[in-house]
């Protein structure tokens, strides 16, 4: 799932990291922006609608993963996907791997200090953003309910959560973030990796529809990328982690 988009890191472009974006960066951020907030209006507008087909297949998906891969060893590796970023370590990890990336390509302590911390608002925006956006302003307007209240005898393993369930906020979370961490440091499958590990356990849980985790996936892309546009606007002057 590797979304690419322009560096907003003007400065110092790294020759070996441009080459692994050169198929992705060739649509600009403006036009990811669009592509993924229009398929998220879209996406949207069928499930308030409740239009049938995307109701079905939504239902078969949703037991097809919920019911006809449950086993208890998966229980667990989804619970700890899904619970990832409660984690203080999770946070501690990431914060830590991105001061290792800054100091390296930095010439001194100030410069590795300015673009650590540039890089972990630019996290903090595109989190508070995407979560702020899909749990208070989407799911109220959207009004879809939870597997639970739609589909009979769906196996909730870690509960099925008391917000409406379009758009899902944890997939919405995990892609912005995710989203960003793909321009700021490697190893970038893994941060692609990790988001939809999060989203598809949303939908194993029996806390969401398919559509559900599509639609805050779609949402979390265009949070990312208009963070890292309005960075890249903002902050010619910085060369943040390539």
């Amino acid at each position: 799932m590797g979304f690419g988009g322009e560096k907003f890191a003007v400065n110092q472009i790294d020759q070996t990291s441009e080459r692994d974006h050169k198929s992705v960066r060739q649509i600009s951020l403006p036009n990811q922006i669009f592509i993924w907030s229009v398929s998220f209006l879209v996406l949207a507008a069928l499930i308030a609608i409740r239009w049938q087909p995307l109701e079905s297949a939504d239902i078969t998906l949703l037991r097809l993963v919920n019911e006809g891969l449950a086993n208890r060893w998966l229980d667990k590796v989804m619970l700890f996907f899904t619970r990832l970023g409660n984690f203080p370590i999770t946070w501690l990890l990431l914060l830590s791997w991105l001061g290792i990336r800054t100091w390296v390509r930095s010439d001194n302590w100030r410069s590795a200090a300015t673009k650590w911390l540039i890089s972990v608002l630019t996290i903090a925006v595109a989190l508070g953003c995407a979560d702020g956006l899909s749990g208070r302003i989407a799911k109220p307007l959207v009004g879809r309910e939870r597997p639970e209240k739609i589909v009979k005898e769906v196996r909730l393993v870690d509960g099925g959560g008391k917000a409406k369930g379009f758009p899902s906020s944890h997939a919405a979370n995990a892609f912005a973030v995710a989203r960003v961490l793909h321009e700021l440091a490697p190893p970038k499958l893994l941060w692609w990796f990790l988001a939809a590990a999060i989203a598809f356990s949303r939908v194993y849980l029996g806390a969401h529809f398919p559509a559900d985790v599509i639609g805050g996936s779609l949402l979390g892309l265009a949070v990312g990328s208009t963070v890292l546009w309005l960075i890249k606007l903002s902050h010619q002057k910085f060369s943040l982690i390539p």
